[in-house]
């Protein structure tokens, strides 16, 4: 396949590529192999994929070929390439960094232990190319890690792509693959769509299983897995696959959702409430500037907007902190865990000191301050559903700031200051992590451009209500379509 060729599939979503696969246009062999190339040429200036099979790709893409060639329906994302995170998400006999930690360079992945992402899409007869970038243990809204880098931005090379499915999102983004898998604890399936100018579907706690063991009831925020996409429609279908009740997830529901349907949803009268941030953060002017422009697209579509009452019921400040201490327990859990077996996951660097310093913060708490972080969670949940008692949906910024320029060390961080307040580098400028403490699901679409670089908007619905939030995420796409905006990274130099 010539590069021009390449060029047209790279402009595919997940649908239409199955579509044509479907239809003979194009065989699966040649999809996947196409990617291959490109994950090649495009790559090593991105940092977006740290490891590929090209081996097994190709050979589940022949098989997708050969049971079309029966006559087999094999549904929408069938052929389709796609890639995995390099946390938690597990498939046997991948490597298994927790995002790039060099004492586990050589870990893969033993038989029998599969993320929802690879079962889902496996299941679909999607082709899993391989693995994503992220920063290690997902401990901020960047990717950037000892053992592989930065995954920068597809935009600006110069700059990070968000995290901690950055690798997912760039590599959307760059056209290496349509969808990609993610998972977020504070935003990291949004936080990277954001900065990258993708779709990123956070679905409601409960909707995609997650069953970690020993311990299911960790203490952890609400962590999901979800799609990162160019198009909604992708995320919908996906998400049609990651859907399913599964009684080893405590907080798994037995609710039904018709994902693909939504995307015809008619929102003419829905209440949308406008927060531009989110009541109470701190937001650069170019990103605030975008967001207003890009909210009337509700009006076209018919929805009326309105102010939304959520504000914050504790600073940003106190928000984040309660967040770091929340997830912190499982950074200390993977700390003492390793240790047992005799592996020291700071070792060379791969932890960073702030990274450290939290973990032996969140040991030093007292049961007084568990209880005091779960009252702010509480009094959060309690301003989200009064504000949602009001409206539909609540669209505020995804991120209050733009992409940050990558370090040389491993170390980037977020922004420390935004708008002249400061905030923490680390999550401090992630709205995201508001639904990670609620439950309620939660979209980020692209809202256009600011300096040349991607703001996304944040589509909050109420928890279950994820048919309105992709109505709503598709009406946006319909009334303002992004799809050209993917000429800037299509056409960034490769060197």
């Amino acid at each position: 396949m010539d590069a021009g060729s390449r060029d047209e599939l790279a402009g595919w979503d997940a649908v239409r590529t199955a579509e044509q696969i479907a239809g003979g246009e194009v065989t699966a062999v040649e999809v996947t192999e196409a990617a291959l190339v490109r994950i090649e040429e495009r790559n090593p200036s991105l940092g977006a994929v740290v490891f590929v099979d090209p081996a097994r790709a190709l050979t589940d893409a022949a098989a997708v070929d050969a049971a079309l060639s029966r006559g087999e329906d094999l549904g929408p994302l069938a052929g389709v390439p796609t890639l995995v995170k390099d946390l938690y998400g597990f498939r046997p006999g991948w490597p298994a960094t927790l995002g790039g930690i060099p004492a586990l360079r050589d870990q893969i992945t033993p038989e029998g232990l599969v993320s929802e992402y690879p079962r889902a899409m496996e299941d679909a007869s999607a082709v899993m190319l391989g693995m994503s970038n992220s920063p290690a243990i997902g401990y901020r809204g960047v990717t950037d890690n000892r053992l592989f880098g930065p995954t920068r931005n597809p935009f600006d090379v110069t700059r990070n792509s968000g995290g901690s499915s950055g690798g997912s999102a760039a590599a959307v983004a760059d056209g290496i693959v349509p969808v990609a898998g993610a998972s977020d604890a504070g935003g990291s399936i949004r936080i990277p769509a954001s900065w990258c100018g993708v779709v990123g579907y956070q679905p409601s706690a409960g909707l995609v299983p997650s069953t970690p063991r020993p311990n299911g009831f960790h203490l952890g925020t609400y962590i999901y897995e979800g799609p990162v996409s160019r198009t909604v429609r992708d995320a919908a279908h996906t998400m049609s696959r990651l859907h399913r009740y599964a009684p080893a997830d405590p907080n798994s529901a037995p609710v039904e959702i018709d994902w693909v349907g939504a995307l015809g949803g008619d929102i003419t009268g829905l209440r949308i409430g406008y927060s531009p941030d989110f009541g109470g953060y701190p937001v650069n002017p170019k990103v605030r500037a975008v967001l207003d422009d890009a909210v009337t697209a509700f009006s076209d579509a018919g929805a009326v907007v309105v102010e939304s009452s959520f504000r914050l019921p504790v600073s940003h400040d106190v928000v984040s902190t309660t967040w770091m201490t929340a997830l912190g327990s499982l950074v200390v859990g993977e700390l003492d865990g390793y240790a047992e077996r005799g592996i020291d996951l700071a070792a060379g660097g791969g932890l960073s000191d702030i990274t450290l310093g939290w973990a032996d913060r969140i040991r030093a708490m007292s049961f007084a301050d568990v209880t005091a972080d779960r009252v702010v969670r509480t009094q959060i949940l309690d301003a989200m559903l009064a504000a949602q008692s009001e409206v539909d949906l609540i669209i505020g910024p995804t991120l209050i700031d733009l992409p940050m320029l990558n370090a040389s060390d491993g170390d980037t961080r977020g922004p420390s200051e935004v708008a002249g307040q400061a905030v923490d580098p680390l999550i401090g400028w992630c709205p995201t992590v508001l639904t990670n403490f609620t439950g309620a699901p939660s979209a980020s679409v692209p809202a256009g451009l600011a300096d040349g670089l991607p703001v996304g908007m944040l589509i909050v619905g109420r928890r279950y209500a994820d048919a309105q939030v992709i109505a709503a995420s598709a009406a946006v796409e319909r009334v303002r379509p992004w799809a050209a905006d993917y000429a800037i990274p299509a056409g960034r130099p490769l060197s």
